[in-house]
């Protein structure tokens, strides 16, 4: 089973449009440092005798744990950007300088940070006007009962308002967790400015060749 090491250099998008000085290749060598680490921990386990890290993880503890990697990463590749060392603080990278403190419970500005499975229809705890980065990947069985290690398949990025949001709060003595979705314009936003994505990948008029976009 052959795992990921990088970001395919033919599916990156040169013209993405990025915030707070990001650069492409910033993310890029995050991406590649997350890709080091979770096959790191993952030899560890499987040379130690135990299941690779997505068979002992389930979905959303994946993502999580995905998510914390990718933000230590991109904040580690970045000369702008730090990242929010609150605990269950938003966003999840801040700007170099402009808070007092890298604790930051709720800022304005920022990137908030998401790895998901799902091919659309993320989404939060709250409603947030914020730029939003969300990492795609794909793993586990797939048709045939082929084995895929983890792989990011699409990076997207977008300046998102409240109105890009749908929230779902509790009723009555429910204890299910609030959520936000983003709507269809917010997901329109995020899928027109993309930093990488996989043709296969794409979803509905975005199914295009790179090339156009390089």
């Amino acid at each position: 089973m052959e795992r990921s090491t990088q970001l395919d250099p033919k599916y990156i998008n040169a013209k993405v449009k990025l915030p707070y000085d990001l650069t492409v290749d910033e993310v890029t060598m995050a991406v590649s440092e997350t890709y080091r680490l979770f096959n790191g921990v993952n030899n560890f386990l499987t040379t130690s005798g135990f299941r690779p890290l997505e068979e002992l993880l389930l979905g959303n503890s994946l993502s999580g744990i995905l998510s914390e990697f990718l933000v230590k990463n991109i904040a580690g590749a970045s000369h702008s950007l730090v990242a929010n060392l609150k605990v269950g603080g938003h966003p999840d990278l801040l700007p170099k300088g402009f808070y007092s403190s890298n604790l930051i419970l709720k800022g304005e500005e920022g990137i908030e940070v998401k790895s998901s499975i799902q091919r659309g229809g993320w989404q939060g705890h709250n409603p947030e006007k914020c730029w939003l980065m969300v990492f795609r990947y794909v793993v586990g069985k797939q048709d045939g009962g082929e084995v895929v290690p983890l792989k990011f398949v699409e990076i997207l990025c977008a300046k998102l308002t409240k109105k890009d949001w749908s929230f779902s709060g509790r009723k009555g003595a429910s204890r299910r967790t609030p959520t936000a979705s983003i709507t269809t314009s917010g997901v329109e936003k995020l899928r027109s400015n993309f930093l990488y994505r996989l043709p296969e990948y794409g979803v509905g008029k975005h199914q295009k060749i790179l090339s156009q976009h390089k």
